[in-house]
């Protein structure tokens, strides 16, 4: 008899927890599936979806979090697996065509919150079950154990007998056979191994005795994918972790507070299927940071991933049937971007037969004039996605996330808070229109196009913004975007004539006090140190000094607020309050700046920082006759180089390490005791990068001598220089000399007779940073104390590995090592 079209496959939309659970299930990996290989930003976006949802939950009990579609093959016969035991086979084997990244992910999720939850259970329990009489700890207790048991039901399934009886959920084809005997099991592959060691683990170890944290290491020779697998899982547990103690993440939505669970019952009905007990929720709702805090934060994230992110659960009728829906699954058009959807709404607002002639219709049509650049698909996603994320940022100072339902319900709503007024409608679309503007043509022109602050005097481009705009952009700073936007908008909409240069000084000095904060706010830790809430806070109003929003308008407006502002000399005021508040910037004085800089390995943290401060420090400076090796400030115009012009002459200031990258003959063997020592700014210097084969790792008496030639002032100078060394480079004495420019620093470098060491790196360092914060602090209107007597206060910072430096900040000059 035919196949009916009932028959060819059947889908249902179902919960992590009900597909996980479901009694006697094995979902199994055939051969032909890819190693795992979700990245990082894939499992942040699962967290931030997962939080997204939480959120979302307290005020609409049916939110759900989608993940989207798994396509299986029901395999009754079992013939996709191999090896098999086929006696001991779980009794449903579901074999994933589709979706393997996810549930990989989703487990690992799963095993990461088990674990943590076990380690918080213990802390505060200590393997004993309270009181009776206290109803809050014994319901705490209760909801803990029940959470356990259902994450443990998620990832593994124990049989009643066997000397293996721990079957993990998910398992690979020819590296991995379920089987209860210990002979016959076997589960190498990195997902399976990852599960059944953390699940033999947990199943054995009693309730009663301290549980072993969950730490896996890579496996030598292990299958592809591990060690994705396992960085992945770190990183879910340092998230986790975070998130439980109420740390922020950057890019990641927060926890709802517990006071917000013990308040709503219509959440807690949604999370647990019941209502939690009344004296719990009391309890719950005084909790901070206490470690019953942190548990119940993570029950309550564990309750979100098992009962709220749901799945479409495909089920084909074989192999060939599941391939064809996976295709047309995947082969849909490109589906419209947020502002595509959110032009008919613009049309209807202006009518559509006086729409053609409309402010709005400019508005529209410049906004599309940039996104038009961009092709159908990926790239204009991505550029309508950040667009409006920084429209948002912008208009109401709010952090919009970039998926798609979102930025269309916040563009629907915020333009309908305008629909009775034109005039209001109209502020609002040219205000859109602006940052598309300042985003095309000056943040990122278009290929070959200079940057141009469109609708200003081609005078408003100064020298100072050019190198400003060039050093943000290559430190991929676009948190900044939003608040030069405001100052631009104001700019270009300001009268011809006295308000209108006014307004574009204003620019100036608001560019130069994000530059001057940011270097100052980087160049203290070694990761961005979360200065993206601190520009965010200032946009949404969230003010240490009393202003009010630089957004253009309140996300909720209040006539008992402060009004909007955008005035440069309160934002110095505000950013310079940011850096110095012991609790966010933590820069309270000079020498704390100076010890936190200098000790760090700027080279590896950001390339574009670095070469920013060395050029602020070098600039118009000469050597320093008294301690040769060091520079002095000198008169103005003597070497001019902090400028658009020198951030852009990549061939004379390329960053080179003075005691070489490796450890070589001829330098302090300090220098390679900590594998960071090099990597300091005191160690580092603007040379030439045509020289570096010359330079390379030449010992220092050697090393100096092309110092002094390449900073000599004229190529005759250079030459005579190199032929009275009597050293032999890999380069000609001609071709050398042909580099020679007046470069204090590195005559001063020249002129150091003692050997280079890290003593006198620290030194340099001190020298370097004086000058560059000396040249910076009227930026932001800083004047940090430089007593004696000021205490030293290291900048708070958490240890990176090497292979999280951010090698992608080489924009803004080569980078060469020696």
């Amino acid at each position: 008899m035919p196949t009916q079209a009932k028959e060819i496959f059947e889908a249902q939309s179902k919960s992590v927890r009900e597909l996980l659970s479901d009694n006697g299930l094995g979902l199994y990996l055939p051969p032909y599936q890819r190693p795992y290989g979700w990245g990082k930003d894939k499992v942040e976006k699962l967290l931030d979806d997962t939080l997204h949802g939480l959120k979302n939950l307290g005020k609409a009990p049916d939110s759900f979090t989608f993940l989207g579609t798994v396509i299986t093959i029901h395999d009754v016969n079992h013939v996709t697996v191999k090896p098999i035991v086929k006696s001991e086979v779980p009794s449903k084997v579901l074999t994933v065509i589709d979706g393997q990244q996810r549930l990989s992910s989703l487990l690992i999720l799963l095993v990461g919150l088990h674990n943590l939850i076990r380690q918080r259970a213990w802390k505060v329990f200590k393997g004993k079950t309270p009181d009776p009489t206290d109803s809050a700890r014994t319901h705490l207790y209760s909801e803990t154990s029940d959470i356990l048991q259902m994450l443990a039901a998620a990832f593994y399934e124990r049989k009643n007998f066997g000397s293996t009886p721990i079957y993990p959920r998910l398992i690979r084809a020819f590296v991995d056979q379920w089987a209860r005997d210990e002979k016959l099991k076997q589960y190498e592959s990195p997902i399976a191994n990852l599960i059944y060691t953390y699940s033999l683990l947990a199943d054995s170890e009693p309730a009663t005795s301290k549980p072993t944290d969950f730490r896996p290491t890579a496996r030598q020779n292990a299958g592809e994918g591990e060690g994705d697998l396992i960085k992945r899982f770190n990183e879910i547990r340092t998230g986790l972790t975070k998130l439980s103690q109420r740390k922020s993440i950057e890019e990641l939505e927060d926890l709802p507070p517990l006071a917000t669970l013990a308040t709503n019952i219509e959440f807690q009905r949604a999370l647990f299927n019941h209502e939690l007990d009344p004296e719990l929720c009391a309890w719950l709702g005084e909790l901070e940071d206490e470690p019953e805090a942190e548990l119940m934060r993570l029950v309550m994230f564990a309750a979100y991933g098992l009962n709220r992110i749901a799945l479409t659960v495909v089920q084909g009728k074989d192999e060939d049937y599941a391939f064809t829906i996976f295709e047309s699954l995947n082969t849909t058009g490109e589906p419209l971007t947020a502002f595509e959807t959110f032009l008919p709404r613009v049309v209807m607002a202006e009518k559509i037969q006086d729409y053609q002639d409309s402010d709005a219709h400019a508005y529209m049509k410049a906004v599309q004039g940039y996104l038009d650049r961009f092709d159908v698909g990926d790239k204009l996603q991505n550029a309508t996605r950040d667009l409006l994320v920084t429209f948002a940022l912008t208009e109401t100072g709010e952090k919009l996330s970039k998926r798609l339902p979102d930025q269309r319900v916040y563009m629907r709503d915020t333009f309908e808070c305008h629909k009775d007024s034109a005039d209001d409608r109209s502020a609002y679309l040219r205000h859109l229109s602006d940052t598309a503007a300042f985003v095309g043509n000056t943040w990122g022109p278009a290929v070959n196009a200079p940057r141009t602050l469109a609708g200003l005097e081609a005078t408003a481009m100064t020298d100072t913004v050019k190198l400003c705009l060039a050093f943000l952009n290559s430190l991929n700073h676009t948190i900044a975007i939003a608040p030069l936007v405001r100052f631009y908008s104001e700019a270009v909409h300001s009268d011809e004539g006295e308000a209108r240069t006014e307004r574009i000084a204003e620019f100036e000095k608001a560019i130069k006090a994000i530059t001057a904060f940011t270097v100052f706010w980087r160049a203290t830790r070694r990761g961005t140190g979360n200065i993206d809430s601190q520009y965010r806070a200032v946009m949404a109003g969230d003010s240490l000094t009393g202003i009010g929003p630089l957004a253009r308008q309140w996300a909720e407006p209040d006539a008992m607020k402060p009004d909007p502002i955008v005035d440069a000399e309160a934002l110095k005021k505000e950013l310079a309050a940011r850096l110095l508040h012991p609790k966010l910037g933590g820069v309270q004085n000079l020498a704390s700046f100076l010890a936190s800089a200098s000790a760090l390995p700027l080279y590896k943290i950001s390339r574009p920082l670095t070469r920013f401060l060395l050029l602020a420090a070098y600039h118009d400076t000469t050597e320093d006759l008294e301690n040769p090796g060091l520079i002095i400030q000198g008169k103005a115009g003597v070497a001019s180089c902090f400028t658009a012009d020198g951030w852009a002459d990549e061939p004379h200031f390329t960053i080179e390490h003075i005691a070489p990258q490796q450890a070589t003959s001829g330098w302090d063997e300090e220098f390679y005791s900590e594998k960071e020592t090099v990597h300091k700014l005191g160690n580092l210097v603007l040379a030439p990068g045509a020289a570096n084969t010359s330079l390379s790792s030449r010992p220092w008496n050697e090393k100096k001598v092309l110092y002094a030639a390449l900073g000599a002032p004229t190529a005759d100078d250079g030459k005579s220089i190199l032929n009275s060394s009597g050293f032999t480079f890999a380069q000609t004495t001609e071709d050398l000399a042909a580099m020679s420019r007046y470069l204090p620093h590195l005559r001063a470098l020249g002129k150091r007779e003692d050997e280079w060491n890290p003593t006198f790196m620290d030194q340099r360092a001190d020298v370097l940073l004086r000058l560059a914060y000396t040249r910076l602090k009227g930026w932001l209107g800083l004047e940090l104390s430089d007593s004696s007597s000021d205490q030293v206060v290291q900048v708070e910072d958490v240890e990176i590995e090497n292979d999280e430096f951010d090698e992608s900040e080489d924009a803004g000059g080569a980078v060469v090592t020696a």
